[in-house]
């Protein structure tokens, strides 16, 4: 008989199997998304999507034993992928009924909340995560494929319709992904560490969050990250830390893409420099969290060493409804679903809401707090009118230019073996092309829109596997592309070497709002970017593109991949010359993406700021014994990834529930003790 794991192994083999079938029968018949967009949202592309083929299985698949060689890998890749990466303890115990701290939702913040407690022995602390633990899948750092996204580990959110962006996505709509396990977006993001500009804190701090300036905020950067390797990138002594929790890595081995790019922003007179060190506005190699290959969230950093203590209790699957108040407003326990049956969980000290920019005004406004006409709309009982919950949304908006390069420069679908051979390497030692975007690069800019010194555009490129992959059939899959656009602009690129390079907004000034669509836990909250609402955004990412434009007729990039535009094809913007800024808005407002850093949702501010949902201290204004501790909390995006400043903020809040932070300290330092030490209050 087969043993129960070999019984495992086979079944997800199976279904894998299946599923390739399934996607292999997608793209060799009619698509039939309709794709229609509102007419209260009208875009260039019109109406409806063409029904063309996206190619049979013989022009998609020309390699001879190609599906030999898929069938023969399945076995190999999903035995190491369903094994859970690392050892971390989970608890089933339901019996226990009171504890000193609950933390809601076991993400990046609530990772880093609940070890922190945790090393206090008299507390005891329980972690309510609605999804699961980690698998394999999560230590690829290219998780963009449906793949490795499910209902079971991904919330599957989606915005509302968008009036003046997402024109070429089906339904003006888009994709709002959200991880559902422990380690939350650190476990499926592209482990980008990027602390963003100094100059983002000091502004935090002028908008009434005292105590969160830059120099605040530094030391807890520093004693966050372990610097394990530099790689080629460039190196500010006395900015990063190297005895933290966090593996930090530069890029070790760039392709002669990314070394082009490089050279030639060089050649027009960008900065390179450490985009995490003394000046953020240069054009720099990603720095990652990531070791051996594999990234590593902040469930595997923080959650799993902690999770032996026997104070620690991580509950998985334990879906939140709702956080009680006794008479006094106080937080005293939190409703949530396991299992199908509801239980109520007491709690002695605090509740700590980690749950995300999404979720967390969610749960507050299930709760009772929040604008005080939508909780009465759902006939919810308002605890604290709180007009700031949900408001203030924020997230960084990107759009891609796509270029043809030199031959057998990338990974295209016809030249598969590439593909699988990456795979096999990635399986077998962790090497290869999915250990990492080795040609990931970024740049920080300033356009004439921006509203003070700092940066408001970003460009980047993080290619080899995923982004080259995104000429091919699958586009019109992952990017929920309209059938019109694929067919149009990436099915007669789909088999040449390209890459495409994003260009989007820094500092974000349109602001979306997170409602609830009706008082069932299990409905997905409404979501409203509003994206461009705001000119000046739309302005900002036309010069980033501009800006793309002559990055990539450099001299350097030229003699180095010899990219081309692709041909204007793009529906809707056919009209427009391809250096214009017309094509480059149209190209904006079409193929329009999330940054994935959604943002601002429970600001923090000062205490005569209406619209902040709590203090410096993190504490929810108008009720006791309740903080929110996440990405929610930022007064403003910072110009870069979010991971790194939610892991800081998750840091900086620990301390703040026990009393203490680390003193403020301006870079450089000559020695990283002088940065941590502790000041009480």
């Amino acid at each position: 008989m087969l043993s129960l794991q070999q019984s495992m192994v086979k079944m997800v083999n199976t279904v894998l199997f299946l599923i390739l079938a399934g996607f292999f029968q997608i793209f060799t018949c009619k698509t039939h998304h309709n794709g229609s967009t509102p007419n209260s949202y009208r875009s260039p592309i019109g109406h409806s999507d063409t029904g063309k083929n996206i190619g049979t299985f013989e022009e998609i698949f020309m390699i001879s034993e190609w599906l030999d060689k898929v069938i023969n890998l399945v076995a190999d890749v999903s035995y190491a992928f369903t094994q859970h990466p690392y050892d971390l303890r989970t608890s089933e115990d339901l019996n226990s009924r009171e504890y000193d701290y609950v933390v809601i939702g076991g993400g990046t913040a609530g990772s880093v909340v609940a070890a922190r407690l945790s090393e206090i022995f008299e507390n005891r602390v329980l972690v309510l995560e609605a999804g699961d633990e980690e698998t394999g899948t999560t230590q690829v750092m290219y998780n963009w494929s449906p793949f490795l996204k499910s209902k079971t580990n991904e919330w599957r959110l989606r915005s509302e319709p968008e009036k003046n962006a997402a024109w070429g996505r089906r339904g003006n709509t888009l994709q709002l992904p959200v991880a559902k396990m422990l380690g939350g977006s650190s476990s499926h993001n592209g482990a980008v560490w990027n602390r963003g500009d100094p100059m983002d804190y000091d502004r935090w701090a002028q908008l009434g969050a005292d105590g969160w300036s830059y120099a605040h905020v530094f030391p807890y950067f520093v004693k966050i990250e372990r610097l394990v390797d530099v790689g080629v990138n460039v190196y500010d002594k006395g900015y990063h830390g190297t005895r933290g929790t966090v593996p930090i890595r530069g890029i070790s081995a760039p392709s002669i893409i990314s070394r082009s790019l490089v050279e030639g922003a060089r050649e027009i007179g960008w900065p390179i420099g450490d985009t995490n060190g003394k000046d953020h506005s240069v054009f720099s190699y990603f720095w990652l969290n990531s070791y051996n290959g594999t990234r590593v969230s902040m469930a595997e950093a923080y959650l799993a060493p902690a999770s032996n203590r026997p104070n620690l209790s991580i509950m998985t699957r334990a879906f939140v409804h709702r956080i009680n108040f006794d008479e006094n407003k106080r937080a005293v326990s939190v409703t949530f679903e396991k299992d199908g049956r509801v239980h109520e969980v007491k709690v002695r000290k605090e509740v700590i809401v980690s749950a995300g920019s999404y979720h967390s005004p969610k749960i507050l406004m299930l709760s009772g707090i929040g604008p005080k006409n939508e909780l009465k709309r759902h006939n919810i009982q308002v605890i604290v009118d709180s007009p700031g919950i949900g408001a203030n949304l924020m997230d960084h908006f990107t759009a891609p230019l796509s270029f043809l390069i030199r031959e057998n420069s990338t990974i295209i679908y016809t030249r598969s073996e590439l593909l699988l051979e990456s795979v096999r390497q990635f399986v077998d030692n962790r090497t290869g092309g999915f250990d990492g975007p080795s040609g990931g690069i970024h740049g920080h800019f300033r356009t004439s829109f921006a509203l003070d010194g700092r940066t408001d555009i970003a460009i980047g490129a993080g290619y080899d596997l995923s982004d080259s992959l995104w000429t091919s059939f699958l586009a019109g899959y992952i990017d929920d592309l309209k059938n019109e656009v694929v067919a149009k602009y990436i099915l007669p690129n789909s088999q040449r070497d390209g890459i495409q390079v994003l260009f989007g907004t820094g500092r974000t000034s349109s602001r979306g709002v997170v409602r609830l669509r009706n008082r069932d836990p299990y409905a997905k909250p409404i979501i409203e970017n509003r994206i461009f609402y705001d000119r000046r955004d739309l302005n900002s990412m036309i010069k980033g593109c501009k800006l793309i434009l002559k990055l990539m007729q450099s001299r350097a990039v030229q003699e180095g991949i010899s990219a081309k535009l692709f041909p204007n094809t793009l529906p809707g913007c056919e009209q427009y010359s391809l250096d214009s800024d017309r094509y480059c808005g149209c190209v904006s407002q079409t193929l329009t993406s999330t940054g994935y850093h959604p943002s601002g949702t429970c600001k923090m501010g000062s205490k005569d700021d209406l619209m902040a949902v709590v203090d410096p201290q993190l504490r929810v204004k108008g009720v006791k014994g309740l903080r929110v501790i996440d990405a929610s909390v930022m007064p403003e995006i910072p110009n870069g990834n979010t991971n790194a400043p939610t892991t800081m903020i998750a840091e900086k809040g620990s301390d703040l529930i026990r009393g203490r932070a680390l003193r403020p300290f301006s870079p450089p330092f000559k020695d990283e003790s002088e940065v941590l030490q502790y000041e009480y209050f």
